[in-house]
């Protein structure tokens, strides 16, 4: 039996309602051109009873190749670089 929607059952109900901690539980599928979920896998989470319907709405457009969620998921992904953020800080290129 496949395992998937069940891991991710259970990451909803872990993340509750945190956007981001939900995000990087489903960046574990996705990828820049699309996901790791079977056709049945994403019905299966899409009718679970246990994710609220805000879950349901950002896994589905996490999923979808060119959204914004999508690109944000990907970037999860992505190692950090420490250096690169330091020296984009360092020279106010980027802000926090």
């Amino acid at each position: 039996m496949n395992q998937t929607p069940s891991y991710v059952r259970n990451a909803a109900a872990h993340a509750g309602g945190d956007f981001v901690l939900w995000l990087r539980y489903i960046s574990k599928w996705v990828n820049p051109v699309g996901h790791d979920f079977t056709p049945e896998e994403v019905q299966t989470i899409l009718h679970d009873e246990q994710l609220t319907a805000f879950q349901k709405a950002i896994f589905e457009r996490a999923i979808t190749p060119g959204t914004a969620t999508n690109l944000y998921a990907v970037r999860l992904r992505q190692p950090i670089d420490v250096r690169e953020i330091e020296r984009k800080l360092l020279s106010g290129e980027l802000t926090y």
